[in-house]
């Protein structure tokens, strides 16, 4: 099996080489030129055997040669410590990733060269990355696990106990189990959308919707529920026609009312719909009190639930708000949150208007 030539020697060889082609080069043309100016300009005749060469000529090449050749010798060396020392870092760091080993970090401090710098800086950012998108992995299997747990333990035990005789069949237990059926189609759907993040594992069905007549359908829904809760209700909705997939608007309203209604304290709701821009855009808005900020950045991940929301809804799972973002991402927009100096609630969607409306 024939090994691979070493980068060190090769730079090593192709060092020593060039310093010998270039000491050949200059003996061979400081003799032709000498030789040319005592055979062929005038007044050669008068330097005898001057064109001969003598033991200080040879001792000279000889210096010279040696000199180079150290000086080629030091700079190769120096030039291979400063490229092989961060690949040899890259290298040993890849060969621990592949071994498990996600904590492994290439380092290198005696490297000057800008492109070698940069080579260990990317590789640690993609192995930062990798092991960031390692743990998420993890989180949301044991997630996934927790929230199929349940259901899954209920339907068991209902069935069991059906088995066994310990319940009577009977229109009651039959809608419970249709309940956490329900449920689970809800979350498995949940997780499909979630998972195929900005459209790629599900198909929109676009048509032209007049969004005044969506948002109102979801909040007539939603209607009894608010009254009964003593929530007022400030509307500002236009006519507005606009292509995008109703059902999956219904289903980011659904979520974002649902959510109003378990976590809002306001008890004040207003909702708006029109065109910013480029964007068409619906927003829902409480009067406060708005979301910790340090929980901004989590609010539309996967399974992140701040202690209010764990005590307020505990049977809930996290996915409302990112699978909202996902929708819109597959519409080409997204979902934000911002809060207001007043600190009111403002959660905004957004997706781009089609050339049909402008």
């Amino acid at each position: 099996m024939k090994k691979d030539p070493i980068l060190s020697r090769q730079i090593l060889t192709y060092m020593v080489s060039l310093t010998f082609i270039i000491i050949a080069i200059a003996v061979l043309g400081s003799y032709l030129f000498y030789s040319f100016l005592i055979n062929y300009l005038p007044g050669s005749a008068l330097t005898g055997n001057e064109d001969e060469m003598t033991l200080v000529d040879w001792l000279w090449i000889m210096i010279a040669s040696l000199t180079s050749l150290v000086v080629s010798l030091f700079f190769t060396v120096k030039l291979s410590s400063r490229i092989l020392t961060p690949l040899n870092a890259v290298a040993y760091s890849l060969k621990q990733i592949s071994q498990g080993n996600l904590d492994a970090r290439a380092t290198c401090t005696s490297s000057q060269l800008g492109e070698m710098n940069n080579l260990v800086n990317d590789f640690n950012e993609m192995a930062e990355k990798l092991q960031t998108l390692d743990i998420q992995r993890n989180l949301w299997n044991s997630a996934i696990a927790h929230e199929l747990r349940t259901p899954v333990t209920i339907l068991r035990g209902r069935l069991q106990g059906l088995v066994d005789g310990v319940f009577e069949p009977a229109p009651v237990l039959f809608q419970n189990l249709l309940k956490q059926t329900e449920g689970l189609a809800h979350l498995i759907e949940d997780l499909r959308v979630v998972s195929s993040y900005g459209g790629a594992g599900y198909t929109l069905t676009l048509s032209e919707t007049d969004l005044e007549v969506t948002i109102t359908s979801v909040l007539d829904n939603f209607l009894p529920e608010l009254q009964r809760e003593h929530f007022t209700i400030t509307t500002e909705l236009e006519h507005q026609r606009c292509f995008c997939d109703p059902m999956r608007i219904m289903q980011c309203l659904t979520v974002l009312f649902d959510n109003a209604l378990k976590y809002s304290s306001s008890r004040s709701l207003r909702v708006k719909n029109g065109i910013a821009g480029k964007e068409n855009v619906i927003l829902v808005e409480d009067s406060g009190p708005g979301i910790p900020e340090e929980l901004h950045s989590l609010l539309f991940q996967p399974f992140q639930r701040g202690e209010y929301a764990r005590k307020s809804n505990p049977e809930g799972c996290g996915l409302g708000l990112s699978v909202v973002r996902a929708i819109m991402l597959a519409h080409g927009g997204n979902a934000t949150y911002t809060l207001t100096p007043e600190n009111h609630s403002i959660f905004k969607l957004s997706w781009p208007v089609s050339q049909d409306q402008k």
